[in-house]
């Protein structure tokens, strides 16, 4: 799919060549990584130069735009590598060690972190492991050409490692790739175990012998190991991997809530000891400098859990047969939306002006009554709260007192929640409860009357099926 604009309408193409720093937070990869590199922000800079050192780099990496200012995109795997697994923890898991693994290093997890330009928000987009994508053309190990060809998108990772799977992802997502996160099982655990552990939440009882996972009903608070078990567990939920990108993705968004804690953030041991278990279970490309986290890191220390949206790429077909067994087709109209907001570096979700309510306007019923000396005035209030979309419940009138200046919002305590939306919609309103008043409520306008603004009802966006880092675990 194409989902790139033209080099003239990309934000990507002012300001001319990029100057070398920003960027890194690097950390957050395959279900946890993502808390790391938001937490760097908070910070980790104050020992940029230590964890500079601590960080392994895959040097000269292809495919990367090596980009440091502006809007940043980074492709964050989390392979299956057991490097830094005790003996004990790969018995636990069943996963082996990487001295007994007899297979090759494989991607477990694939998510596109996007930084918006502007610092004030970040989205991470699972991609599936089994997307059936077209691989490009490429040599291999062995020094032979090979043609381009279909296959799942995580065999990408196993033909050719980082740059085949990094120039597969641009090929099939139409996006600027700016740098490249690694990290393998271990990096999970720590990081999970350096904040003490995180919440999760499981909507049945689980005992899975295949990953380790063993957890009540409800939420739970979990230690790294079974922290990972639970992001990897694999047919605990009826659909399959894309139950296990979304349990990702809220464990992502729980590791961020519990980082970025006032118990993490000002506590200098715990703090340097969840940074160093990030940066030290990561490698990343060659170019992400020092001098880049730091700008980086204070660039984006204002984001907020609700500011952090997750989602994975929108999907057609989730048992695809294929010549190389079931895959998933992703919806390229819907894909093509979200590549195209990320690459142009727009919101993937608008958010609407004015105050968010839980009580929509429709339904609350008012009565406009005139507190003033003011002709037609409570007539004129009434055609507004009508256009606005509250309902008209009785014609305007006349109020017993006749010297009010700002609005009154008379309503029964019964209705605490409905006068909530009214006071957001007249925020200098004085609001007067009025005992067995009953459903309708009383706008009371005097002379310095101004129509209402606009309110927009909370609601979660399921359009794409979007979640943020501030949602609940066990949302």
């Amino acid at each position: 799919m194409s989902a790139a604009l033209p080099p003239e309408l990309s934000p990507r193409a002012a300001g001319g060549p990029p100057s070398p720093a920003k960027r890194r937070w690097v950390t957050r990869v395959t279900t946890a990584l993502a808390a790391v590199v938001f937490l760097t922000s908070t910070g980790g800079w104050v020992m940029a130069t230590y964890y500079d050192v601590k960080l392994a780099r895959i040097p000269g990496l292809s495919g990367l735009s090596g980009d440091s200012t502006g809007p940043l995109t980074i492709l964050i795997v989390g392979s299956d590598s057991r490097e830094g697994l005790s003996l004990a923890e790969a018995r636990k898991l069943g996963t082996g060690t990487a001295a007994n693994s007899s297979t090759g290093q494989r991607s477990d997890t694939m998510m596109l972190l996007h930084i918006a330009g502007d610092r004030k928000s970040a989205t991470v987009v699972s991609l599936p492991r089994d997307s059936y994508v077209t691989i490009p053309a490429h040599t291999d190990s062995a020094g032979k050409k090979q043609p381009a060809s279909k296959n799942k998108l995580n065999a990408a990772y196993a033909l050719g490692g980082a740059p085949l799977l990094i120039d597969t992802v641009k090929a099939e997502t139409g996006l600027t790739i700016d740098h490249y996160v690694e990290v393998g099982f271990a990096g999970v655990v720590n990081m999970v175990d350096a904040l003490g552990g995180v919440d999760v939440c499981v909507p049945n009882a689980v005992d899975d012998w295949r990953s380790g996972l063993k957890l009540p009903a409800g939420k739970s608070h979990v230690d790294g190991l079974m922290g990972l078990s639970y992001v990897r567990a694999r047919y605990i939920d009826p659909t399959a991997d894309i139950g296990r990108m979304q349990r990702q993705q809220r464990f992502l968004g729980s590791m961020f809530q519990e980082a970025t804690t006032a118990q993490v953030l000002l506590n200098p041991v715990k703090l340097n000891a969840f940074l160093a278990a990030a940066l030290d279970s990561v490698t990343v490309d060659d170019g992400m400098s020092r001098d880049m986290l730091l700008e980086l890191a204070g660039e984006i220390q204002g984001l907020t859990p609700k500011d952090i949206r997750f989602l994975t790429v929108p999907l057609s077909d989730v048992n695809l047969a294929t010549p190389v067994g079931s895959a998933v087709e992703w919806d390229q109209k819907k894909a093509a939306l979200v590549f195209g907001s990320i690459e142009s570096d727009q919101p993937l979700i608008k958010e609407k002006k004015g105050p968010t309510v839980q009580v929509a306007p429709a339904d609350i019923d008012v009565q406009v009554l005139n507190g003033s000396e003011v002709d037609g005035l409570a007539t004129t209030a009434s055609t507004h709260l009508d256009r606005a979309g509250y309902t008209i419940a009785a014609a305007p009138g006349n109020d017993k007192r006749g010297d009010v200046t700002s609005t009154i919002i008379r309503y029964d305590p019964q209705w605490n929640t409905s006068a909530k939306t009214l006071q957001a919609a007249f925020p200098d309103a004085t609001l007067e409860e009025v005992s067995g008043l009953g459903s309708t409520f009383q706008v009371v306008v005097g002379t310095d009357y101004v129509k209402p603004l606009k309110v927009r009802v909370a609601r979660k966006d399921n359009k794409l099926g979007s979640s943020t880092a501030a949602d609940s675990v066990c949302g």
